[in-house]
């Protein structure tokens, strides 16, 4: 039992509880319940997702574009957004590049002819007028303010990485994918963002593990992809990776990666795809000193899940309290 003290706390009695419940509506509620027949026998009358590009993205999905440094993200996110805005409006976030890099790369310099881009895809950045801060809740009041005006259905965001720094904020890359899922509910859109991967061994198969910010941001998406670096036709070979699928099967796993080649025709920059390998067919050899580092943060893991403490740890497999937190953290 409840004493008046508790509830002048502001400990709320079952009564209210349940007479709080009595009142909501429908309208107001929080949750919708409905038998699961229902559920499917609803979606079952609207269409199939459409592809945007590949089984790599759907429409209505938040999705990820990764790559270390140099690899061609935003590259190849400007063909994607080049090749959807042939048919609808693309807003295309760019927090990297200046105007004149842009044109630069675009530009073919010999000729000086510039590339093709649709008429409905519009590339966006911040104002010269925009304050040095920016916080993310009016961040994405503006990429919203953006959508409406041109009323477009795709976003790309290049890249999360650039927006969660200039917010300062701790964790800040979870809240901005909540506030950007938010975001795609209330205007119906298809989101890609691009985000890098931290250092990584380039000998080891790509994976959610190679995202910088790892789960904070991985299981917030619909789907993920990556580009990796391939060792059959260096500089310019790369690989496509299909890292998390929701709307169909996962057809560009580790046995099949998307395989292509960084080219330059005339004014067009792009990664054309070229066939199918197995990713491992594609990396360079790892050395007897990464092999014995995983294998370090692999034993490391296993005992921190069974219990034993970081000091135990730190004095049975030689290594320091800083490498156990950076074999945890990039587990993350």
């Amino acid at each position: 039992m409840m004493n008046q003290q508790e509830t002048a706390a502001g400990a709320c009695p079952l009564a209210e509880l349940e007479a709080f419940a009595d009142s909501s509506t429908d309208a107001g509620a929080m949750f919708v319940a409905k038998p699961a027949a229902q559920w499917i026998r609803e979606a079952a009358a609207r269409p199939n997702p459409v592809k945007l590009w590949m089984e790599l993205w759907y429409e209505g999905e938040v999705a990820c574009l990764f790559a270390d440094t140099n690899v061609g993200k935003s590259i190849y996110a400007m063909q994607i957004g080049r090749a959807i805005a042939e048919h609808r409006p693309v807003l295309y976030f760019d927090f990297e590049m200046s105007d004149k890099q842009l044109q630069m790369r675009y530009t073919d310099p010999a000729t000086g002819v510039m590339a093709h881009f649709p008429e409905q895809f519009y590339r966006v950045e911040f104002a010269k007028t925009a304050g040095a801060l920016a916080d993310l809740k009016s961040i994405i009041a503006q990429i919203q303010i953006k959508v409406d005006h041109y009323k477009a259905s795709v976003v790309i965001i290049d890249n999360i990485s650039w927006i969660c720094n200039r917010a300062e904020c701790g964790d800040a890359a979870g809240e901005l994918m909540q506030m950007l899922i938010d975001l795609k509910r209330r205007r119906n859109l298809s989101i890609l963002v691009l985000a890098h991967t931290p250092k990584r061994n380039v000998a080891s198969p790509l994976n959610q593990n190679s995202l910088a910010g790892s789960k904070r941001i991985a299981n917030f998406m619909d789907s993920m992809f990556a580009i990796g670096l391939s060792k059959t036709n260096r500089p310019a070979g790369r690989y496509i990776k299909q890292i998390k699928v929701r709307s169909s099967e996962m057809l560009y796993g580790e046995t099949n990666v998307i395989t292509g080649e960084m080219v330059k025709r005339g004014a067009d920059l792009q990664i054309e795809h070229q066939g199918f390998a197995n990713e491992r067919d594609l990396l360079d050899e790892p050395d007897a000193d990464d092999i014995a580092r995983e294998e370090t943060r692999e034993e490391i893991r296993r005992r921190v899940a069974e219990g034993q403490s970081y000091r135990s740890i730190s004095a049975e497999l030689k290594v320091s309290s800083k490498t156990i937190r950076n074999s945890l953290r990039n587990n993350e």
